[in-house]
């Protein structure tokens, strides 16, 4: 894994940062000051490209000799506006406020010439490129014979990475936030990043999730990574990303990208806890990189957290001061969680109401406290409703969290009632994201099942019921030319267990069924063309599909491959029965060590949805057609299969007045 050693060149702007809501933290330089903090701290080599106004010129240079860059250069000018960043809110409880005070005024010149000289005498393995006012097209020149790798953070500077991809410049690493306009575009999902044309431009997409950990996806090897997040008391979460990208990207290719990622999970959790430079240094000092390894951390994705539905208890009445209570329930919003205000959404009972009225409006709000994961009951004044929510809650065995900002609460039964009693928002979302996130998160490192996955029911299905078996499990995707599977992979990767996910592996036998007219390869028109089964034929599919997973698995030391083959398919290979399986499992574990297992063979499409409801499988969303590659198209042996399983188990729960 060892590489030479690595150089970096950090270009974009300084700022002043500016904390409007911590009253003695100090004025400090920002912008690619705080990655330029993290590379001196774990003494890698490193450069400054600054863009800033004439008068920081002087901070710049005596700042960047204090954090021992190599060297320091101010490649771009910024007149009519001071860089001053004023930060509303320095824990990112919520949405922070950032102000780039007079941003509209800012005229910025860049001196591409130098920058041309500075890459071709510093010579960097790496560029790190934050954007920013400065018009990205100025730096191409210097880009344009870099055959090093350039990494982007996307914050805000969408418009100048699609600059640079029209310009044909490809990425070693696209970063971005939770936070950043990027992600927003893209509905949030990484996964829809992976599938947009910025796929084809990047080797990988670094997506950093606040408080939650991160996700990492190389689009070569179309593989997953994930890294937890650790807790500490955050001081200000300013440049705590960029923190984390100089040590992520420092790392790696020297450590696996999970054990990278980890490593920089911690040290930004260290950068959040203090704004003190030498402290900062100090904690990493002594610190063994590869302990991190074992240290105890959780875990809680972007994508799982809209799961958690948060149940906000307090008196949000009219004659009320809620300013509180509107900003816990946009700053849950702002991290994905779902929060409800029971009396915004169900209504004022004052008690004059017909009883019916005041039934139905109990009645919802039970059914709020029931689908929710966690209750945080907001004490502003002794209201007796917030303390019955409480006491229900507590009744149910889910986690109670007391936010006391006023410290009034003195009763002994409120206080033993609750989980967790908290004084201050920055400790409240901290306490969020402790209870939710899944307990010490560790990678799985050795496996010892292989499950041929495809996004389809069945093999969902399994997925769920392996893991909640306390399998370790590597799913794997093929792809075989199959004209669906884009769709099948993106399902794959909404509907597997989130703790899978890095795990995945991607087989590419496309050349395999080249030049087949099953219409699994070439993909029929449905208005125009019929489609049998036979029509979807493929030779000794399933055959290649287990010997592939076979060897594999034996290759890796994995005794068990699974398949969600079900006996009652309609599929026509002729390697799809009961008793083909029972011979090549026999065959395979008489001449190797691998054991296939096919769970489901025995079941039907209905008892597996049964399996999957009971285990809260998001069945809904796989997706099993054969024949389109978008929409199922309802008439395919898979869509068939579906589609009757689903009748029989309604069917049958009715007839068992279930």
């Amino acid at each position: 894994m060892n590489e030479p050693q690595k150089r970096f060149l950090i270009l974009g702007e300084v700022f002043t940062d500016v904390h409007l809501d911590i009253s003695q933290s100090p004025l400090r330089l920002g912008g690619i000051f705080h990655s330029a903090r993290a590379f001196s701290a774990i003494n890698c080599d490193y450069a400054l490209a600054a863009i800033a106004p004439r008068y920081l010129y002087e901070n710049v240079q005596k700042f960047g000799n204090e954090l021992n860059a190599q060297q320091t250069f101010i490649v771009g000018e910024i007149n009519g506006a001071p860089n001053i960043m004023n930060i509303q809110e320095s824990a990112e409880n919520g949405d922070q406020g950032y102000n780039d005070i007079l941003r509209g005024e800012a005229e910025v010149a860049v001196y591409h010439q130098q920058l041309i000289q500075i890459i071709e005498e510093y010579k960097p393995s790496d560029i790190l490129i934050y954007p920013g006012k400065y018009s990205i097209e100025h730096t191409f020149p210097a880009f344009e014979n870099f055959n090093g790798n350039l990494h982007i953070d996307v914050q805000y500077g969408i418009k100048s990475l699609e600059k640079m991809i029209s310009y044909n410049f490809k990425f070693s690493t696209i970063i971005l936030s939770t936070s950043s306009t990027l992600f927003e575009q893209y509905n949030f999902s990484v996964t829809n990043l992976v599938g947009s044309t910025l796929g084809a431009n990047t080797n990988s997409f670094l997506l950093k999730e606040n408080r939650g950990g991160s996700t990492y996806y190389d689009t070569k090897e179309q593989t997953w990574q994930e890294a937890p997040a650790f807790k500490t008391e955050t001081v200000h979460s300013v440049g705590v990303g960029d923190c984390f990208n100089a040590v992520f990207l420092s790392q790696q290719g020297q450590r696996t990208n999970g054990l990278a990622l980890k490593i920089a999970s911690y040290i930004a959790m260290l950068y959040a806890s203090t704004f003190v430079f030498e402290e900062f240094k100090d904690l990493i000092l002594n610190l063994n990189f590869n302990d991190i390894e074992k240290l105890p951390a959780k875990r809680l994705s972007w994508g799982e957290r809209e799961k958690h539905h948060i149940y906000i208890a307090g008196p949000d009445f009219p004659d009320i001061d809620t300013r509180l209570i509107e900003e816990l329930h946009d700053n849950l919003k702002y991290h994905n969680f779902i929060p409800h205000r029971p009396v915004v959404e169900n209504g004022i009972i004052t008690g004059s109401e017909p009883e019916e009225q005041q039934q139905v409006a109990f009645q919802k709000d039970i059914a709020l406290l029931e689908k929710s994961s966690v209750l945080i009951a907001v004490i502003l004044n002794d209201d007796p409703g917030t303390y019955v929510e409480i006491g229900y809650m507590a009744k149910s065995g889910k986690p109670v969290i007391v936010f006391d900002p006023y410290k009034q609460v003195r009763n002994l039964f409120l206080k033993k009632s609750a989980d967790f009693i908290v004084h201050s928002m920055n400790e409240l979302i901290d306490t969020v994201f402790s209870v939710l996130g899944k307990k010490d998160f560790d990678p799985i490192e050795k496996y010892d099942a292989l499950l041929l996955a495809s996004g389809g029911l069945d093999s969902t299905v399994l997925a769920y019921k392996l893991l909640a078996e306390g399998k370790k499990i590597m799913p794997v995707f093929l792809r075989y030319g199959q004209h669906f599977a884009d769709t099948e992979f993106n399902t794959l990767l909404d509907v597997l267990p989130p703790k899978l996910l890095s795990h995945i592996k991607v087989i590419n036998i496309e050349d395999i069924f080249k030049g087949s007219k099953s219409r699994m390869i070439k993909e029929p028109n449905l208005w125009l063309d019929e489609v049998s089964a036979d029509d979807l034929y493929l030779p000794y599919r399933n055959l290649l599909f287990l010997s592939i997973a076979s060897s594999v698995a034996q290759t890796m030391g994995i005794g068990e491959v699974y398949s969600a083959f079900i006996n009652s398919n309609h599929a026509k290979e002729i390697d799809c029965s009961k008793e083909f399986f029972d011979k090549l499992s026999g065959m395979l574990s008489e001449y190797g060590t691998v054991q296939i297992e096919m769970p489901f063979r025995d079941f039907s499409k209905a008892d597996v949805i049964k399996l999957g409801i009971d285990l809260d499988v998001p069945i809904a969303h796989t997706y099993s057609c054969q024949a389109n590659s978008t929409t199922p198209c309802g008439v395919c042996p898979n869509c068939v299969d579906r589609l009757a399983g689903f009748e029989s188990f309604q069917e049958t729960n009715i007839n068992s007045g279930r």
